[in-house]
């Protein structure tokens, strides 16, 4: 199955239904489940309360959302998955990194592109009760839960 490797918290929040969307510099033509797999590293307390109060979801946080609770998540794992419904610039949510895509071209014949930020829009998440221990990689990677999961 067909799976792509997050940071944590951004794949807990996807897993438990908060994160509707997945910010990449690539777009993505791949639609339907794909399997949810937890980095080894995670974001640290200081960068997400910067990064979250930049895009205005500082009040997204619920009570649970302590360093502890970020300390805690469970890494290298695979940990749900999800749909993905759409591949967008600019979606209305309040986790979609907003992204210009234009190029310039001038008098001397060189471009200047800026790459947009793509949304993936994500829908009917699931939290796995128990991780699988899995590597990560880059782009989309194939994992094979039956086999992995029949020979435990």
């Amino acid at each position: 199955m067909k799976t792509i490797t997050i940071k944590q918290p951004w794949a807990s929040l996807i897993c438990e239904g908060i994160k509707n969307v997945e910010n990449r510099t690539w777009k993505t033509s791949v639609r339907g489940r794909v399997l949810i797999h937890a980095a080894n590293q995670s974001w640290n307390w200081d960068k997400l309360i910067n990064y979250m109060t930049y895009m205005g979801t500082l009040g997204a946080f619920t009570d649970k959302w302590t360093r502890k609770w970020l300390s805690n998540l469970q890494t290298g794992a695979i940990i749900g998955s999800a749909e993905i419904v759409d591949c967008v610039i600019n979606y209305d949510s309040i986790w979609a990194e907003k992204g210009v895509n234009f190029e310039f071209e001038n008098k001397l014949s060189f471009d200047v592109k800026i790459k947009p930020t793509y949304n993936w829009v994500l829908a009917n998440p699931i939290l796995f009760d128990k991780p699988i221990p899995a590597k990560g990689k880059l782009s989309f990677w194939k994992f094979d839960m039956e086999d992995k999961i029949c020979k435990k």
